[in-house]
Order: structure tokens, then sequence, then C-alpha cells
């Protein structure tokens, strides 16, 4: 990351190439519209939809592992807080890139924001996670500035953890709200919302952290170890509520005949599955936390890359299911044109969306780590800043 080396450039010219296949994909769709999506009239949520939701709770997850030095004085943690909060942003803009080309025109955003229908969540999902990138922008410069304890700097970690509870119980009552769809509906989405946030932000966060310390080849140091350790708690402990919520939701689509459910069952295995647990479910929740229970195996750092990063694929592939699965069955008048539930494969477009949005991400976080000393922690600035 600090240096002009091959393996840097190549890096760089990886992510290029991402970015431009999604540009392509993003001039496309503006010339062209959002018929090059594999939508209609009853699926109409699709990929590019699922990966905001996907980035926008992660960036939440990392927040909330913020606001432990930010907001509660866990100083432990303070080596690791700039980092954290410019990783939210990095991957809430990633997932802004989605949602905007999702809706067709980018432009549509502002139109969203400057006409507010208050009673609607998904107005409200908007803005809150519109304000949270506001404040952790300021907060991510006062940080960069040297200012971790100022009045307007504790104001903004505040404010930004307010709003990091908030935002993904408003992306699950989008779901819970909906009635006509039976299997969206109910005060658990948004609980669940809640959970997936903290699991994907904090397996972020400890993929992220280790893979880096591989790729420089640097040993960690005996304080961002012990981080680490904690890290690895609150993802196995979330890990096993996750696991708990998934459990409790099968049992209750195995235990009822509304043909909601049914098709559910049939759709939901999109990617295979044994009995009545997804492949997703399978590698990416329950071999995870089995990897982490066993003590010996938990130690090592190539087992938490590896649990870490088949959750950040496992929680993406659940998102995308659940999304899907809940629209499969048409209701109303479009029962009568379509057939009982609806197939979906996402185009090359939808692809290349979430490639952009990814790509983004992934440049973001990489000229993060070579320019702007994410690594600062308040007793570093202060020294040096004497020196």
């Amino acid at each position: 990351m600090k240096q002009n080396t091959g393996a840097y450039t190549a890096w760089l010219g990886l992510i290029g190439v991402a970015i431009v296949a999604g540009l392509y994909a993003a001039f496309r769709l503006f010339t062209e519209g959002h018929y090059l999506f594999n939508a209609n009239d009853v699926l109409m949520w699709s990929l590019p939809l699922g990966v905001y939701i996907y980035l926008a709770l992660t960036s939440t997850g990392l927040t909330l592992l913020a606001s432990l030095p930010l907001v509660f004085g866990v100083k432990k943690f303070e080596p690791l807080a700039k980092r954290l909060v410019f990783l939210a942003i990095a991957t809430l803009v990633g997932g802004f890139v989605s949602i905007g080309l999702e809706l067709g025109d980018v432009f549509n955003m502002y139109y969203i924001m400057l006409s507010p229908n208050l009673s609607s969540p998904i107005w409200w999902m908007g803005f809150i996670y519109s304000v949270e990138l506001v404040v952790l922008i300021l907060k991510f410069w006062r940080l960069h500035a040297g200012d971790w304890h100022s009045p307007f700097s504790k104001a903004l970690g505040h404010i930004s953890f307010v709003a990091a509870i908030v935002a993904p119980l408003m992306i699950g009552s989008v779901f819970g709200l909906t009635e006509s769809r039976v299997t969206y509906f109910g005060p658990v989405m948004s609980i669940y919302c809640l959970m997936m946030a903290i699991l994907s932000g904090s397996a972020l966060c400890l993929f992220y952290n280790l893979a880096l310390s591989k790729i420089g080849s640097n040993e960690l140091s005996v304080t961002k170890a012990s981080i680490c350790d904690d890290i690895t708690r609150i993802f196995t402990y979330t890990l096993g509520t996750v696991i708990v919520f998934t459990f409790v939701k099968v049992a209750i689509e195995s235990a009822t005949v509304i043909p909601d459910f049914l098709n559910y069952r049939q759709y939901a295995q999109a990617f295979g599955g044994i009995g009545k647990l997804n492949t997703e479910v399978l590698i990416g929740l329950l071999l995870p936390f089995v990897l982490m229970a066993i003590p010996s195996i938990r130690a090592a750092h190539a087992s938490r890359i590896l649990a870490s990063g088949l959750v950040l694929l496992g929680t993406l592939a659940m998102h995308m299911e659940i999304l899907l699965a809940g629209q499969s069955r048409p209701i109303g008048p479009k029962a009568e044109q379509y057939p009982e539930y609806i197939s979906y494969f996402p185009s090359v477009y939808e692809w290349l969306v979430m490639l952009l949005a990814v790509a983004v991400a992934l440049l973001l976080y990489t000229l993060g780590e070579r320019y702007l000393k994410l690594e600062a922690a308040p007793e570093n600035f202060e020294a040096a800043h004497e020196h």
C-alpha cells in the first residue's frame, strides 16, 4: 500500500478495468433505460438493490464498531477508529453507486431528497443514510486534523452512532411494513437487518485488518492483536445470534402452508442447499461459526480471514434471496398473467453495476491506506505535534 510495487500497480489496474466496465454499464443504463435489468412488473427489486442493502448495512456495522472508542470512550479501540470511519464512508459510497444506478438515473436520488414523503420508510432510509454519510465525512475530517475530543467532534460521533442504529431498522421497516408480502411483513425484519449490519461490519473489519497485515508482511502489534481478538469475539457472538434468527425463520417457513412461504422455500434455495438449509447458511454462517467455536482454529489469523470472508459472501447471498423470494409470487391483477412464481437471474448489466460499486469502494480503501494515515490514533497525533 505504501510502496510503488508491481503488485500495487497491478491492483490499481484491476480496479481501473472494473470501474471502466461499470461505467460502460452506467452509460448504457442512462441512455437506454432500466430494461437492461432482468426485472419486471412483479420482480422489481434486483441485484443492484441487494448490493446497496448489503453495502449500506456493512457500513452501518463499521460505524457502530467505530462508536466504541469515539462515543463510548473505549480507548483500546482508538488505533482502529480512523480506519473504521473511513471504511464506513467508502463502503456507503459504493452502496450509493449501486442504488443510484438501480434507480435508472442518479439524479433520481436528488429528486427523492427534494420531494420528501414523510410517511415513506424508503424516503427515511435514503435520508438517514445520506445524513450518516455527511456526518461520517465530517467526522473523518476532524479525526484527520487531529481533533478527537472537541465538543464538535464528539457531537459528530454521537450523531453518526444514532444514525447507524436507526438506518438498518429503517431498511427493515421498508420490508416489514409491506403487508401484501407475507414473507417480509413483521417487526423481526428490522431487528434482523440490525444484526446483519453488525455481523457484516465486524466481518469486514476483521477480514480487512488481518488481510492488510498479511499483504504488508507485517506482524500485528500486541495492541492490535488484542483488538483483533476482541473484534473476533464480537464477530462470533453476532454470528451465533444471526444463526438463531435464521433457524427461527426456517422453522416458521417450514411449519406453514401459506402459498407465499411455499413459493419462498422453492425460490430461496437458488444457490442450492441440503434439506431446508440453504448453501449460504451452511457455508456462510454455520461453517464460520464452527471455525470460530474451536479455540485452536480461532486463534489462527488464516482461520479468521477465511471465516470472515465466508460470512461476507454468505450475507450478500442471504440478502439477495430474502429480497427476491419475497417478490417471487405475483399478487393482485399480476397473478392473472404471470406464472405461479417468477424466476430470476441477474443480467450482465446488473453484475457490472455490482462490480462498479465494489470497485469504487476498493479504490477508496486503497487510496485511503496510501495517503490518509488511517492508522493514526490520538496519542500518535499528539506525539507528532509535540515533536
